[in-house]
């Protein structure tokens, strides 16, 4: 009996009482549930932004009810201590559960792991803590404590809100979330610098809170407090220089400072266009505007609403430089993205015709028949619609691939690898598909509703998502009708194969360590291109060794090797990959790449029957142009075209070897079809065009052909030759490729647009 007495007046000291112990299960079961939770099932990211919120909340609560119930918190530096010890061990049973667990689910990348969950939940507990602390301090623990021990956090969570919902940023920091990423779509995450520079601030705060309140309590007994006075105000100070220069450090970015990083502005009819003001962007603001202009015309005409003329304000629209400098300023590496209800967006653009800059001005078009306070489409007043919000834009931009929407949608269907369209209606079915299936069904899906229909019915429909009251049939019936539709379309069995090769892939919840290896995957490509293929050989190892059937991280891990000189490595890792099953398409890619070795090794016939037999199967279109070129030069065993296809270094090195090749071959229309194409890359027109013209018909292959006349069409397009571009966009507007066929329309209603514009008198 006395040992149990002695065990309850220690535990009482350290304040574990019957909540606190309560508290610490909740977290260990919450472990234990979350180990089943794909992304949170292992030490990472997602679990770290999981825990930092439970722990920092449970934290705050359990320092201020302890402080209440035993009254011992009078400003002491030392009982800060104590209780934040304490509620730290809140971390260890789910960072234990959750490291056991790595056991059975790979987790890739510990140290990055731990450095999140040290940055996060860590950081959350004391700030939870230091919190709590102050409030009972100054509040003598009266029941206001709970007021502003609780009331800081969720004004900053509140005040996050606010931040993504009225400035650019997707991404954001909080007391206990620690980092918002963001898309989910922009897989590859490392700690970020932000988050380390936001967390240094907090413990800046932390002392000088700490150090301050200590210091009270000791002047308020008549003791000396010189030195912990001094500590507060050297943290306070720090803090507030670091504070005043946060948005460098990533941190509450605002539109004032992206539009300043940016530094170009163009104001057109209809937009506010800010821009990397460098001389070569300066040199393509004109193009920049005229695409701006016209993409608003086409959805004008698409959806029947004017955006700007409802509301009597222009779209601003924030156009980044690459994706590096895109992902600092607002977040978002890889993920277009546009606050319809601000009316901006904030894209990537690669020229003239780029559809992403249609795909995101399209969610602004949809804003005046959305509802709800961010104008989207809800599901009859409660929840997000993604599926509507993401299809219609995708439908309104109907990308030109090598299958159109209707067809892949067709081809997933026989293949077995199309979700249930009515899952990928709701917010939660949408976001848990890969990307590629859901947009694609979805946009095939409502691009069949408005072309059956009418737009005015979709408009009723997107709002509340009452396909009944919208078109008198419920959303299984119109489902079906759609299945029916795509159903009767006839694919070959290439167009089927390149289908399941763009779109049999896994989600990012059914990936093995998806952040950690797309963040390697990132790295490696960085280092190849920065020619350090050693660094990429490693990073690639870590890839494949968490993951050793991934036939990407082995092709890139190949193309490095040869950039070393290792070529008998690097075929030895291809045919080693032979024996093992892949699509066809799968095993093109593969046999292209070790084509491309044999040519470089000099057996340019055995690399010419490697490229023939990859084009015997289906192909995307991007990849069937470079094997037909290189097929035509293998098989002519053409030491310049080597040269020049397998180790063509960049810039004016590039041109000199193909016009040294030109002179030694000034009938072939391949070269001038590679030079033309240079040029036209670096957007000299009117040098292009007479290369193109060479090119254009005469190089026998249909994918070739069809890329020349495109892009000579674009060359008059630009020298302002409308006639000429008409006649090649007609032309190629019947072409049996479905990519080219649909470009060829869009440019010819881009020219008929030009041509209103200029009667019209406004440009």
């Amino acid at each position: 009996m006395k040992t149990w007495k002695a065990i309850t007046r220690r535990v009482a000291e350290f304040n574990l009482t019957r909540t606190y112990l309560v508290a610490l299960g909740a977290c260990a079961l919450a472990a234990v549930v979350l180990s089943f939770v794909p992304l949170l099932n292992l030490v990472g990211y997602e679990s770290a932004a999981f825990f930092g919120v439970l722990a920092g909340l449970l934290s705050t609560g359990l320092t201020v009810a302890d402080a209440r119930r035993f009254d011992t918190l009078d400003g002491r530096a030392l009982d800060f201590g104590r209780l934040a010890l304490r509620n730290l061990a809140l971390l260890v049973a789910p960072l234990v559960i959750l490291s056991l667990n790595g056991l059975r689910v790979p987790n890739c990348d510990w140290g990055a792991g731990l450095s999140f969950w040290g940055l996060i939940p860590v950081m959350a507990v004391l700030l939870g803590t230091a919190s709590a602390w102050m409030a009972v301090t100054l509040l003598r623990g009266s029941r206001l404590s709970y007021v502003l021990a609780f009331g800081l956090p969720l004004l900053d969570a509140a005040g996050l809100a606010w931040h993504l919902a009225t400035q650019p940023p997707i991404v954001g920091h909080q007391w206990f979330l620690g980092y918002f990423g963001g898309s989910i779509y922009d897989e590859a995450l490392a700690v970020p610098l932000s988050l380390i520079a936001y967390r240094v601030l907090h413990a800046l705060a932390i002392v000088a809170v700490v150090a301050a309140l200590d210091a009270r309590r000791r002047w308020q007994q008549g003791a000396r407090a010189g030195w912990t006075a001094a500590l507060a105000l050297a943290a306070a100070l720090t803090f507030a220089v670091g504070f005043a220069s946060r948005q460098e450090a990533g941190i509450a970015i605002d539109r004032d400072h992206i539009v300043a990083e940016l530094g170009g502005v163009i104001e057109t009819d209809h937009f506010l266009i800010f821009y990397p003001q460098t001389r070569a962007w300066q040199s393509m603001a004109p193009l920049l505007a005229e695409d701006h202009e016209y993409r608003y015309d086409q959805l004008k005409r698409f959806f029947g609403t004017d955006p700007v003329a409802e509301h009597g304000r222009k779209v601003r629209s924030f156009v980044y430089g690459d994706r590096d400098s895109k992902g600092a300023l607002m977040g978002g590496r890889n993920t277009m993205v546009a606050k319809l209800w601000l009316h901006d967006m904030h894209i990537l653009w690669r020229g003239t015709g780029d559809r992403m800059l249609t795909h995101e001005l399209a969610h602004i078009f949809t804003e005046p028949f959305g509802s709800g306070p961010l104008r989207l489409s809800m599901q009859r007043g409660v929840g997000v619609n993604m599926g509507l919000v993401e299809g219609v834009a995708f439908a309104a931009e109907w990308p030109a691939r090598e299958l159109d929407a209707h067809q892949a949608s067709r081809a997933m269907r026989e293949l077995g690898i199309a979700p249930d369209l009515g899952a990928l209606l709701g917010a939660s079915g949408f976001w848990t598909q890969a990307s590629g299936r859901a947009y694609t069904l979805m946009g095939s899906f409502v691009r069949y509703l408005i072309d059956t229909y009418g737009i005015a019915r979709f408009k009723e429909v997107y709002g509340d998502g009452d396909f009944e009251g919208a078109y008198g049939k419920g959303v299984e019936v119109l489902v079906g009708e759609w299945e029916r539709f795509v159903d009767a379309l006839e694919l070959s069995e290439a167009q089927r194969e390149v289908a399941r090769y763009l779109y049999d892939r896994p989600s990012i919840f059914a990936k093995v360590c998806a952040r950690t290896m797309a963040e390697w995957r990132r790295q490696a490509a960085d280092a190849s291109r920065d020619g350090q293929p050693a660094e990429a050989i490693l990073l690639l190892q870590r890839v494949l060794d968490a993951q050793p059937d991934l036939l990407w991280a082995h092709l890139e891990q190949a193309s490095a090797l040869a950039q070393m000189g290792e070529m008998d490595e690097a075929l030895d890792l291809l045919r080693a990959r032979q024996k093992l099953p892949l699509s066809p398409v799968e095993r093109a890619e593969l046999e292209a790449l070790m084509a491309d070795l044999l040519w470089k090794a000099g057996l340019a016939s055995q690399a010419a029957q490697s490229y023939a037999s990859c084009l015997e199967v289906g192909v995307p279109v991007d990849l069937e142009r470079s094997l037909q070129m290189r097929l035509r030069y293998a098989r002519r065993e053409q030491p310049r075209a080597r040269s020049y296809l397998m180790d063509t270094p960049g810039g004016a090195m590039a041109m000199y070897r193909l016009m040294r090749w030109d002179e030694e071959s000034p009938d072939d229309p391949g070269v001038a079809y590679l030079i033309g194409r240079r040029l036209w890359q670096s957007q000299e027109w009117g040098e292009a065009r007479p290369w193109l013209e060479r090119a254009y018909g005469s190089l026998g292959v249909e994918v070739l052909d069809a890329e020349a006349a495109l892009m000579l069409g674009q060359v008059h397009y630009f020298l302002g030759r409308a006639q000429d571009a008409q006649t090649l966009f007609e032309d190629l507007s019947r072409s049996p490729l479905t990519r080219y066929r649909e470009e060829a329309r869009q440019w010819l209603d881009r020219l008929q647009w030009k041509r209103n514009s200029i009667e019209n008198g406004e440009r």
